[in-house]
């Protein structure tokens, strides 16, 4: 039986904002394309032997009309602010979401009630990194103000996706000096360091993207912990991925860096479709490689337990009612047959993720 569990990768969004003006990869018969709150999230996880004492809240990737915006050196504070509210409207309507949520005033749609926000330790939520210094700055009070303090106290770190880019996107991106200021600006809060939380597909995208990030996280340094998302998506369904070696010597360069963690989510959906293992054993065949490296590499006081839900429901062989237990029952017995401690796999199943966003409940 795992010991308590702080979830780090779940998502969430409320009825209200599942079609494509909300989310633009949530197309007309999506799966997903549904209410995800969090009294579906507490129904999914109640099969389970152990359920979550909490869990993290990872940004969902809101639709923007375009990918950047142009904001005049002459423009004022007011002018910025609604060039900004118009073009970032779906993140913010997505913080106001989460702040209904926080402060227990959901309304209906949201799929929480009173005391569900309860269980949100940790907001991971967007940021628009590409913009210059000054318009970036703007956005920040925009988000505060619309989470609420309440909630902006829960903010542990910052997302800003980077899958689905080619390699020299990937690199154009990390490579701007406005990106990597305003990553500091956003999560060097002296005692309270936040994270940036690293989303990248090294399967569909090439491992290229890893070695950019790992000059992103060298240019910035230890004023900021890392979290790598999904074990960097490798290509699980080729037991023979010729990139299976950059893969592992990217790990290793990454986690070479005190600040750097990663999370132990994401699998169920890196398979062919319909081709994820159905049961633990098939499964940890195909995963030990990686694991293994993972945690030779991180250890595990910097690998975080995370479910990816619901997402883990589209790869997932068990059904929306059994897929998180079904992932819980994977990483236990993994870390079981490694022979951790309880002391170790503590960390793994929470204290890594607190230590990671500044979550002192679980230290």
């Amino acid at each position: 039986m795992p010991p308590t569990i702080l979830d780090s990768h779940i998502h969430l969004w409320p009825s209200t904002a599942t079609s494509p003006k909300d989310h633009a990869w949530m197309t007309p018969g999506l799966f997903l394309a549904k209410r995800h709150g969090v009294q579906d999230y507490t129904a999914a996880t109640a099969a389970a032997p152990v359920r979550p004492a909490g869990f993290v809240y990872v940004e969902t990737d809101r639709y923007l009309p375009c990918a950047s915006l142009s904001v005049d050196a002459g423009d004022s504070v007011e002018e910025t602010e609604a060039k900004l509210r118009a073009w970032a409207r779906a993140p913010l309507e997505e913080l106001a979401f989460l702040r209904r949520v926080v402060e227990g005033g959901a309304e209906e749609g949201d799929g929480a009630g009173e005391g569900d926000g309860e269980g949100i330790k940790g907001l991971v939520i967007w940021a628009p990194f590409q913009l210059g210094e000054g318009a970036f700055g703007v956005y920040l009070g925009m988000a505060r103000g619309a989470l609420g303090e309440r909630a902006w106290g829960r903010v542990g770190g910052f997302r800003y996706l980077l899958q689905g880019r080619t390699a020299e996107e990937v690199r154009g991106v990390l490579g701007d000096g406005r990106f990597v200021g305003n990553v500091k600006t956003a999560c060097e809060k002296g005692e309270r360091r936040l994270a940036f939380d690293v989303g990248v597909d090294a399967h569909r995208d090439g491992v290229e993207v890893l070695e950019a990030v790992a000059a992103l996280i060298e240019g910035v340094e230890e004023g900021v912990n890392f979290v790598l998302n999904h074990l960097c998506k490798p290509d699980l369904s080729s037991p023979t991925w010729p990139s299976l070696s950059r893969w592992q010597s990217c790990i290793g360069r990454l986690s070479s860096h005190p600040n750097v963690y990663m999370k132990l989510s994401g699998a169920l959906n890196e398979f062919a479709p319909s081709a994820t293992p159905a049961t633990p054993e098939s499964l940890l065949q195909t995963l030990r490689p990686y694991l293994d490296h993972v945690l030779q590499s991180f250890g595990a006081h910097r690998v975080l337990f995370g479910s990816d839900w619901p997402v883990c429901n589209v790869g997932g062989p068990k059904g929306e009612a059994g897929n998180w237990g079904f992932w819980v029952e994977v990483v236990e017995r993994y870390l079981q047959e490694r022979g951790l401690s309880e002391k170790d796999r503590e960390w793994v199943w929470a204290k890594s993720a607190a230590a990671a966003y500044g979550i002192k409940e679980f230290r």
